[in-house]
Formats: C-alpha cells, sequence, structure tokens
C-alpha cells in the first residue's frame, strides 16, 4: 500500500481511481460521524460543531468541504467561489455546507487557525466570520511571529468575546472536534486540499470553478429530485 500523503491540490487533473475509491471510504467514515448542525447545545464542543454547518439542516443536498485554512487553494475557493455558491445553493436552501478542519503536516500554522475559528464558534457562533477572515489574512497571520495576537485582533474586529476566545485557544478546548476531523480525512484516505464529498457519494479533489460547481450540485439536486 502506498504512503498516505496530503497536498494542496489545484485544479485539472482528474483521478477517477482515486476519486472513486475515496467515495466508498468517505461515505464509510461519515457514518461514523455525529451528523453535525443538527443539535445545538450549550457543551462548547458541540456549539463549536454546529457553528461550521451552513445552510438549513433539511437541505436536499449535503457537502462536505475538507480543508486546511494555510491551504492557497483552499484559500482561493473561499474568496473566488464559495461566497456565489454560498448566495445561490446554500442561503436558498437547497445545499447544506459543513466545513471539516484538515491542517496539513507541511503548514504549520494551519492547526492554531482552525482552532481559532473552532473556537469562534465554540464562543459566539461565528466560525464562518472567523473562518472568511483567516482566509482573506493568510499571509498575515501564517508569517506572524505570534499569531495568537492576529487572531485575537481579528476577534475582537468581529466582535467575539476576547477572553473567553483566548481560553478557548490556549487550553485546546476544541482539539477534540480537530482531532476527529483528521481522523475522518485520514480514515477517507484523501490525497489532498480542498476536498469536497457531496452526499456521502461524491468525491471532488482540488479547487473547481464557479461554472464547475454549477453542474455538480445541479447534478446532486437533479438525483434528489428522482428519488421518492
Amino acid at each position: 500500500m502506498e504512503p498516505f500523503t496530503l497536498r494542496c491540490r489545484p485544479s485539472g487533473r482528474r483521478r477517477r481511481r482515486e476519486t472513486r475509491r475515496a467515495a466508498l471510504l468517505v461515505a464509510i467514515a461519515i457514518l461514523a460521524l455525529a451528523p453535525p448542525g443538527q443539535a445545538q447545545g450549550t457543551d462548547p464542543i458541540e456549539r463549536a460543531a454546529a457553528s461550521r454547518a451552513r445552510g438549513r439542516e433539511d437541505a436536499p443536498v449535503l457537502v462536505y468541504e475538507i480543508a486546511d485554512f494555510q491551504c492557497p487553494f483552499c484559500a482561493r475557493f473561499s474568496r473566488e467561489v464559495f461566497p456565489r455558491l454560498d448566495s445561490a445553493y446554500v442561503q436558498e436552501g437547497d445545499v447544506q455546507w459543513v466545513f471539516v478542519n484538515l491542517p496539513l503536516p507541511n503548514h504549520p500554522r494551519a492547526w492554531a487557525a482552525a482552532e481559532a475559528a473552532l473556537c469562534a464558534g465554540a464562543v459566539a457562533d461565528a466560525f464562518w466570520t472567523l473562518h472568511d477572515r483567516l482566509f482573506n489574512g493568510r499571509d498575515e497571520w501564517s508569517e506572524a511571529p505570534d499569531p495568537l495576537e492576529v487572531f485575537m485582533r481579528y476577534a475582537e474586529e468581529a466582535g467575539i468575546p476576547i477572553e473567553p476566545f483566548r481560553e478557548c485557544i490556549v487550553t485546546d478546548l476544541v482539539a477534540p472536534l480537530l482531532l476527529k476531523d483528521i481522523i475522518f480525512a485520514a480514515s477517507s484516505r484523501l490525497s489532498g486540499t480542498p476536498t469536497f464529498v457531496i452526499d456521502q457519494e461524491r468525491v471532488i479533489v482540488g479547487h473547481r470553478s464557479y461554472e464547475e460547481w454549477q453542474e455538480i450540485l445541479g447534478e446532486a439536486l437533479r438525483k434528489k429530485a428522482k428519488r421518492p
């Protein structure tokens, strides 16, 4: 068996055999996860998990985005493509979108950024607010001597309570959730980020344009419409 390596993935090369194998393994792995975003209690880890699910719980299509905050292709997708998908599909109730963290070993600040985003969700239901800020400011915090100072400034600008946010990060409060994400991705034998799992069936590896996503989600919605 070949070693498991992870990379940021650009658009381009189709990996049919890899994709079919990944789709099967992803489906198995997702079944072991508690459905995200379906219940939100007072427990901070539950709150963090719920915060990263965007869109209606009963949306016909479910997409898991497996990404790394330090990955340039993930950042490009977040800036250029996802806002349009969010407006056209998520906000319209057609898709629920769930972010799954996979900080890659060659990105030393990705773990800290993932914790910051999850902590924003844990203390203020603000995962997506910090998600956007982290991707937009990737060059700043990834090169900063102390990324925590940058994360704290982002949180303050977003109106996130500073002391609970800091305590969440420095105590690694959301580490169990982050580890669960990583185990999910590793058990799925994914080859890099970003990776997208549509309805536990189809796996898309790498950056895709908005037009390509229109075809992908349109096909998924048509498939659901045909089911009784």
